[in-house]
Formats: C-alpha cells, sequence, structure tokens
C-alpha cells in the first residue's frame, strides 16, 4: 500500500497546482475552457501512454497492489497521466510559459521519475531519461499552439477535435477503474492471445473500441447540428454493449450487472454532450 501512496501524493499536488492555477487565471480564461483544455490534454496523455507502455512496454509503475505488473501500471497510469501532463499543460497556457518554463517543467517530471526510480516504485526496461525530456518538451508545445488555435477559432473541426478527446476520456474513465476492481472486463480471442496479460489485453479491447465509439460520438454531436441526433450516441452505446454482452466480449461478473456499465455510460455521453453545447462556444 506504501507504494501507491506516492503515486496519489505526486498526483494531488499535481491536481492543485493546476486548480490553483485555474483559480489565480479565472479572469483571463474562462474557468469551463480551462476544464476542457484539461480533459483534452489528459486524452492526447492517455493515448501516448496506450503507445508507449500498453504497446511496447517502454516503463513500468510499481503501485505494489496487484500481482500482475500490467495492473500495477493501470493504476499508476491513472493516477500520473490524469494529473501530471495536463497540470503542466493548464500551467503552462495559464501562465504563457516559453523555453525556460517548459525547461524546468521537463527537469521536474525528470526529477519526479529519477527518485520514484531510486525508492523503487519505477523502472525503465527501454525508456531513457533524456526521452521523457523531449516528451514533455514535445508535448507543451504542442499544447500551448493548439490551446490557442482551439481558444481562437472555436468551431469546425478545431472544435470537433477537442471534443473527440474529451469524449473519450470521459467514456473511457470508467473502464479501468471497473477492470481494477473485479466488475467486468473485454476479451477477444486475436488480442487475447497476442496479449496473454488479462488486464493488458481488455485495455486494449476497450481502448481501442472507445477510441472508434467516440468519433461516431464527435460526429453526431460536433458535426450534425440538429438536436436530434444528439440522441444516437445514447442509442450506439446501449445497443453496441448489449451486442458485446450477449457475445460474450463484455464479460460482466462478482455480481456486477450490465445495466450498471450502461447507466454510467448514459452518464458518460450526457456530460460530454453538456460540455460540447455550453463551453467553449464560438465568439
Amino acid at each position: 500500500m506504501s507504494n501507491v501512496i506516492w503515486y496519489m501524493g505526486l498526483a494531488a499536488i499535481c491536481v492543485g497546482i493546476a486548480a490553483y492555477t485555474i483559480y489565480m487565471k479565472k479572469d483571463t480564461i474562462k474557468v469551463s475552457t480551462f476544464i476542457v483544455f484539461y480533459l483534452f490534454s489528459a486524452s492526447i496523455t492517455w493515448i501516448g501512454e496506450f503507445v508507449a507502455l500498453g504497446l511496447f512496454d517502454s516503463y513500468a509503475y510499481k503501485t505494489g497492489l496487484f500481482q500482475s505488473p500490467w495492473a500495477q501500471n493501470l493504476i499508476g497510469h491513472l493516477f500520473l497521466n490524469t494529473s501530471m501532463f495536463p497540470a503542466a499543460a493548464i500551467v503552462t497556457v495559464g501562465y504563457s510559459l516559453r523555453f525556460l518554463g517548459h525547461a524546468i517543467i521537463a527537469l521536474l517530471f525528470v526529477f519526479s521519475e529519477y527518485i520514484f526510480t531510486m525508492l523503487g516504485l519505477y523502472e525503465h526496461h527501454w525508456w531513457r531519461y533524456y526521452m521523457s525530456v523531449i516528451n514533455i518538451a514535445v508535448f507543451l508545445v504542442i499544447a500551448k499552439k493548439w490551446f490557442y488555435k482551439m481558444n481562437r477559432e472555436r468551431r469546425g473541426a478545431t472544435r470537433a477535435i477537442v471534443f473527440y478527446f474529451v469524449a473519450f476520456l470521459l467514456v473511457h474513465l470508467a473502464t479501468p477503474i471497473l477492470l481494477l476492481t473485479g466488475k467486468q472486463h473485454y476479451q477477444l480471442g486475436i488480442v487475447n492471445n497476442l496479449f496473454v496479460d488479462y488486464y493488458l489485453s481488455s485495455t486494449i479491447i476497450a481502448f481501442i473500441y472507445h477510441l472508434i465509439l467516440c468519433a461516431v460520438f464527435a460526429y453526431f454531436v460536433c458535426i450534425l447540428k440538429k438536436w436530434y441526433w444528439k440522441a444516437a450516441p445514447f442509442l450506439i452505446s446501449l445497443t453496441v454493449l448489449t451486442i458485446f454482452e450477449r457475445m460474450n466480449i463484455l464479460v460482466i461478473h462478482d455480481g456486477w450487472k450490465l445495466i450498471y456499465y450502461l447507466l454510467i455510460q448514459q452518464i458518460s455521453i450526457a456530460a460530454f454532450i453538456l460540455l460540447e453545447k455550453y463551453t467553449l462556444r464560438p465568439n
């Protein structure tokens, strides 16, 4: 349990810094715009982590709560990638940081990585510290440019892309939590054969499924303007998950019920639609 406390503490510090920045800069940038950008940044980070960690096993989180290394990775990912990178993005745009600010953030990231490595909370496989520096530097530059673009244009493809990533984070978030708590998992023969670990294979299936699903959601919600198209994501999610459960792709267990997951997904979709409707409105 002691290992995960370090992760929780670091995540809490990062979220606190982001919240403080949002509060201090609320007269300059709308709080709702900050929130959308935070969710967008976290979603981008999740996708990067899916590639670097999930597909290429570049490093490992040692959270200590599960025997499976991939369950530990999943917990570490949830804490750090939903806090550190988006918080850094918020600070960067909130204070309009330039090269020196980017360099300081990159050094803080690498210092945290080094401390976690020394304490046995984290380990490199083929990943190296200089890669972390490049990773955070590129992320901050792109995040800053994209923030100004999304805040300036607020319509069309730019807006749809932003809310696609927001939708992905909201829709996918419950899935790893339910997997870790033993309520449900995804399975598919070809994926399970390629990725033997229960947690990894389930995450890969759900991740790819949600990437595709949220593209459809963004089309109906952000591109099609008629109000009645907003019902499509609810119906699609309900239909697909029911089919998945019947085909044994989605496996429910430990007293959990499909209706509970359906309800969570419907709430997530509703949150996405409300954010799209009331935030980042065109000027």
